[in-house]
């Protein structure tokens, strides 16, 4: 996998992520194993958001941080927050913003 510097530090990030929007429709088990399937294929960048899957996608992934046998450490975690939903444009797991909330107390509550 290649490689790439995460911004204008010395950290190798690799050129594709795993993104993380559907990791509610697996199990943790089904869901840990595709975490290691990709890290043992180079990949070590996911992509989060608070909303994906209403906020459940986040939730799997951090039970699979606990099964898996991959160090958080060995992970960088792009973890979006701030997108507000539009419950009249979502359906199920497709869930879309309606604007954005960029305040302090948001973002803080979102992490």
């Amino acid at each position: 996998m290649n490689q790439t510097n995460l911004g204008i530090t010395s950290l190798k990030i690799s050129a594709m992520g795993l993104g993380i929007m559907q990791m509610n429709a697996k199990t943790p088990q089904q869901a840990t194993e595709a975490l290691e399937a990709a890290f043992d294929n180079g990949i070590n960048f996911i992509d989060s958001a608070d909303i994906y899957g209403q906020g459940e996608s986040e939730k799997i992934f951090g039970q699979v941080l606990k099964l898996s046998k991959i160090k958080r450490d060995d992970l960088f975690i792009q973890s979006k927050v701030g997108i507000i939903v539009d419950p009249d444009k979502s359906e199920g797991s497709r869930v879309f913003g309606g604007r954005y909330e960029f305040t302090k107390d948001h973002i803080l509550e979102a992490i």
